[in-house]
């Protein structure tokens, strides 16, 4: 029967394993996806503010070109002041160059302040492409990590899938029943071991003469409350 309680406990510690192995399968896509929505986000943060850095831009191009504009207007203008020939007309004019001039005082500043805005932005745009750069980094490490992880665990599964088969050949039908019985009743849980005299299955203590017993490993016996066959590793006397 010890042959047998140990190929119980080592085909319980492989089954666990696959469930973690099989956790992880379930796990690691969910988390790439977070990965990469996490890395969209950041990388549009940045091209946000690019975007916002060339509406700018564009904004200060247009405004420099209608001053441009009004500029070229005021020279013509000027250029027909000996055309002129009252009093009253050239003090018209002379108020029609002086909106001109104070509208394009207005759109200078304007260029002036777009200008300033700009490069407050492009600093910004600077500082920011630097952190998300290490943030990104930071993310295809945390990906790589897990791909990683992903192909140890494959090949894991592979090997503890066919050590699993070997066992179940080896063990009797009899055990084998009542272990898969166990594991579907008691969370995939079936073979636990005694820790000073109590059951870490559902750590309720069990009797003294039944802890003498496990410790032999010479028959099978099941915990009285939780019904889990009970197994001696040679820790926590």
């Amino acid at each position: 029967m010890k042959e047998q309680l140990d190929l119980l406990w080592e085909l319980q510690q492989i089954d666990l394993a696959l469930k973690t192995i099989q956790d992880g399968r379930d796990r690691y896509p969910k988390e790439l996806k977070r990965l990469d929505e996490k890395h969209k986000i950041e990388k549009d943060r940045v091209q946000k503010e690019r975007e916002k850095i060339d509406l700018l831009e564009k904004e200060r191009r247009k405004k420099e070109g209608l001053l441009s504009t009004e500029q070229e207007k005021i020279k013509r203008s000027e250029g027909r002041m000996l055309e002129i020939k009252t009093n009253k007309e050239y003090q018209a004019f002379l108020h029609e160059i002086e909106m001109i001039k104070d509208s394009n005082s207005r759109e200078e500043e304007e260029i002036l302040r777009l200008m300033d805005e700009i490069d407050e932005v492009k600093k910004g745009l600077s500082k920011k492409e630097k952190e998300v750069a290490v943030l990104l980094e930071k993310i295809e490490g945390e990906k790589k990590a897990i791909q990683e992880k992903m192909i140890h665990d494959d090949a894991s599964w592979n090997k503890q899938k066919e050590r699993r088969e070997t066992l179940t050949k080896q063990l009797e039908s009899r055990l084998y029943r009542l272990y898969n019985t166990l594991k579907e009743k008691r969370q995939e849980v079936s073979v636990v071991r005694v820790s000073h005299e109590t059951c870490q299955g559902c750590f309720l203590n069990i009797p003294p003469q039944m802890f003498n017993e496990v410790q032999k490993n010479n028959t099978l016996i099941q915990c009285p409350h939780c019904n889990r066959i009970l197994y001696w590793d040679g820790n926590g006397k």
